[in-house]
């Protein structure tokens, strides 16, 4: 059984496998206006989101794509506005994160990546 388990790992580490990170994506509106069709997006990912009233937040939890080094967030304004805007998302990523990654988006359209470690013990 050892032997079986040895080669899988190599396998994985030789064909370019490397497992998922263990993280949430989460936007937040932090501001005091509604935001529509809100989500995060990289690669092939696209968040969970939609309508966001102020202090409420929308969660996708484990994404099946490793931690970008950037997203790009969108939402739409009570205006009818779209807005795009492009964040660094790895810089802030401490080595083995576990936890929640949240994008918040504010009322002067800006958008602020926070890291939320997991608490110890809530696995």
């Amino acid at each position: 059984m050892k032997r079986i388990f040895t080669a899988l790992v190599f396998a994985a580490l030789f064909s370019g496998c490397t497992p998922m990170d263990d993280y949430n994506v989460v936007i937040k509106n932090v501001g005091g206006k509604t935001i529509d069709d809100a989500h995060v997006l990289y690669g092939e990912f696209r968040s969970v989101g939609g309508i966001l009233p102020p202090d409420i937040w929308s969660k996708h939890m484990l994404p099946d794509h490793p931690i970008p080094e950037k997203a790009m967030v969108e939402w739409r304004t009570e205006d009818g506005v779209m807005h795009r805007e492009e964040v660094e998302v790895l810089k802030h990523i401490p080595k083995g994160f576990r936890g929640d990654i949240q994008f918040e988006i504010d009322d002067d359209n800006s958008v602020t990546v926070r890291v939320i470690p997991e608490k110890p013990g809530s696995d």
